[in-house]
């Protein structure tokens, strides 16, 4: 296309392709509102495709210009830096998303140079004025002009172990160490930290799970192959797994009228878990005490309703409680309902203590174990946050071993492998008396298809006797770093 040039040198606006506005718009929203990138990145998806705007290729480098970005973050930050002159958190935040946009491109992404400066560039002139512009021109090109391997020496040259690793992992030193010392106290080794942290940085493969009674994998898997043109396996530790190697599962009808959902493996894996456990007794009444929003109520309700089970589902929050309903709708044995779960049940209530034959608590926690999926939130979570979750699921805990019968079991579940919300809980509840901890890793391995390979010092746990906890790992299983443990109440 023709340019002029103004007098004082600058080329004329230029259209900035869809791809990359679509991103700098997420990132923008991510970084000044709070926004979730991938559910907003898929809200914005969806509606380009319905006008027919993108294709699929388009829509893929549209989320690794996100989730890439968001994903390097700490490295990019650290390269960025040594070319600015001020402190890069009292730079307009809007260039430094201009910055870490183009930068991906350049170190991560197989864009050329030119392409990956002359197009922040062009992003850059449509928000700011002239002189933040330039400055992120003259940021890439400066890093254009890096030797190859260049950045990479530089931080491998850092002193600081903890801050060579932060850097080149981007991740924040605080979880470095939380996760070396979850390794540690979950009975695994330590030297497995940098493939974590490695694997924590891998793009997840998204996968579904068929609810059994409405929609078998085969069936799931074969629609899938069929509207979303991609290539289909099962899974390996999830009998109702379907994975898929790209593609947008809203697509699916089954995924539309809830006859299948999109859950990590790890999460089904510990509803199949949870509804495995051995009870004494009659097994008519379970509980979902922290529900939202619906991937484990559903599977555990499909479940039950093979068993003619009824399953309570609780969840706190209103519009969480809706999102459940919605996502359950197909299951007449689910009763959804919306309440505090550490005062849900007890005297004079519809569920007194001693109500339920299996109670689940899906704790809210620090989500530490999902960080692949929601890179973004490893910059908005600190170590202080934590004193509030695990007084929380301390509370939900109490609350659920006295709704649980004498017999029945409790499972405890979190997206964490942080040790104050999984072996400490654990370890406080045993020792209070009234439940014995069994082997959630035997029940693992009865369930899946694949054996989880654990070292025999794994899940064991002060005062569990022969009982095992269950922590699973992105960088040994592929999937979230989902934590279970299984007890029986006494």
């Amino acid at each position: 296309m023709a340019t002029h040039r103004y007098s004082d040198g600058y080329r004329a606006k230029r259209q900035v392709d869809a791809p990359r506005r679509v991103a700098f718009n997420v990132l923008s929203q991510v970084t000044s509102q709070d926004a979730y990138a991938n559910i907003l990145l898929a809200k914005v998806l969806r509606e380009i495709r319905r006008q027919e705007r993108f294709d699929a290729r388009d829509a893929a480098f549209t989320s690794e210009l996100v989730h890439g970005t968001l994903r390097a973050r700490g490295r990019l930050d650290w390269v960025i830096s040594q070319y600015l002159s001020r402190p890069i958190d009292q730079t307009d935040p809007m260039v430094i998303d201009l910055l870490r946009l183009g930068a991906h491109q350049l170190l991560n992404m197989r864009v050329p140079d030119h392409a990956a400066v002359s197009t922040t560039v062009d992003l850059a002139r449509e928000h700011l004025t002239e002189g933040p512009a330039r400055m992120v021109n003259a940021v890439l090109r400066a890093i254009t002009r890096e030797e190859p391997g260049s950045i990479d020496a530089k931080i491998d040259a850092l002193e600081d172990p903890l801050e060579r690793l932060s850097v080149r992992t981007s991740h924040p030193v605080w979880m470095i160490n939380a996760f070396r010392e979850a390794l540690v106290g979950h009975g695994y080794d330590a030297n497995e930290l940098e493939d974590l942290l490695d694997a924590d940085n891998e793009p997840p493969l998204v996968t579904l799970a068929a609810r059994p009674t409405l929609i078998h994998p085969a069936a799931l898997a074969d629609e899938a192959q069929e509207i979303l043109s991609t290539r289909v396996a099962p899974g390996d530790f999830s009998e109702y797994a379907v994975i898929l190697e790209s593609g947008d599962p809203a697509l699916l009808p089954a995924i539309r009228d809830g006859r299948a959902g999109a859950q990590d493996e790890g999460s089904q894996l510990a509803a199949i878990i949870a509804a495995a456990a051995p009870i004494e007794g009659p097994d008519s009444q379970w509980l979902d005490l922290c529900a939202g929003p619906g991937g484990k109520a559903s599977l555990l309700g499909a479940i039950g309703a093979q068993r003619g089970a009824k399953l309570t589902a609780n969840e706190v929050h209103s519009h969480r409680a809706r999102l459940i309903e919605r996502t359950t709708r197909l299951l007449d044995n689910v009763e959804v309902v919306s309440g505090d779960g550490r005062v849900f049940g007890g005297p004079r209530t519809s569920w007194p203590f001693g109500s339920f034959d299996r109670v689940v608590v899906d704790a809210p926690c620090s989500g530490l174990g999902s960080m692949r999926r929601r890179p973004e939130a490893r910059w908005r979570k600190s170590e202080a946050d934590l004193a509030d979750l695990v007084a929380l699921q301390r509370d939900l805990l109490d609350r659920a071993q006295a709704l649980t019968r004498p017999g029945g079991v409790l499972v405890y579940i979190t997206c964490s492998p942080h040790l104050a919300e999984t072996r400490d809980q654990v370890e406080r509840l045993l020792s209070q008396g009234g439940v014995e901890l069994l082997d959630a890793i035997e029940l693992a391995n009865g369930v899946s298809p694949t054996p989880l390979e654990v070292p025999k010092s794994a899940g064991v746990v002060s005062g569990g006797g022969q009982g095992r906890t269950l922590q699973m790992w992105d960088h040994r299983y592929g999937t979230d770093l989902m934590f279970v443990s299984v007890m029986r109440k006494l």
